[in-house]
């Protein structure tokens, strides 16, 4: 009888007893060259976003064809998510900073989110992976 009472609590108050696995597809563009490579973070805290890619959930790279690179994460719990991406475009394998610490590649964020003098934050970037889903994310240099 009890596990059919924690069933009916969890269905009543929208919990599911199972997580669902999503797809999330992504595409980058308006890289103004096919030059060096794209590397993306998915991160489901705020915890490291954008800078810290060690911090991240998932880790990716991907060639640029045409002004555009494409990534797939499969088997991706729902839930809340931020993506972090840049154009290593010297081929280096980091995003290159002025003597400021403004990156002189370019970048992006989900939601093409922005910051006020500094990065964005995951609040703004933050959006909710429910379902298979397709993003576009556009660089800013």
């Amino acid at each position: 009888m009890r596990p059919f009472l924690l069933f009916s609590v969890m269905l009543f108050t929208g919990i599911s007893a199972f997580a669902q696995n999503c797809t999330l597809d992504i595409a980058v563009s308006g890289m103004h060259s096919d030059k060096g490579t794209c590397y993306l973070s998915l991160y489901h805290s705020d915890k490291g976003f954008p800078k810290d890619p060690k911090a991240a959930f998932r880790l990716a790279y991907a060639s640029i064809v045409n002004g555009i690179s494409t990534f797939r994460f499969e088997k991706i719990p729902s839930g809340s998510y931020a993506v972090a991406c840049y154009h290593d475009e010297n081929g280096n394998h980091k995003l290159d900073n002025n003597f400021f610490g403004i990156p002189t590649e370019g970048t992006g964020t989900s939601n093409n989110a922005t910051g006020f003098f500094g990065p964005p934050k995951f609040k703004d970037a933050k959006f909710l992976l429910q379902r298979d889903t397709a993003l576009t994310i556009r660089i800013r240099y």
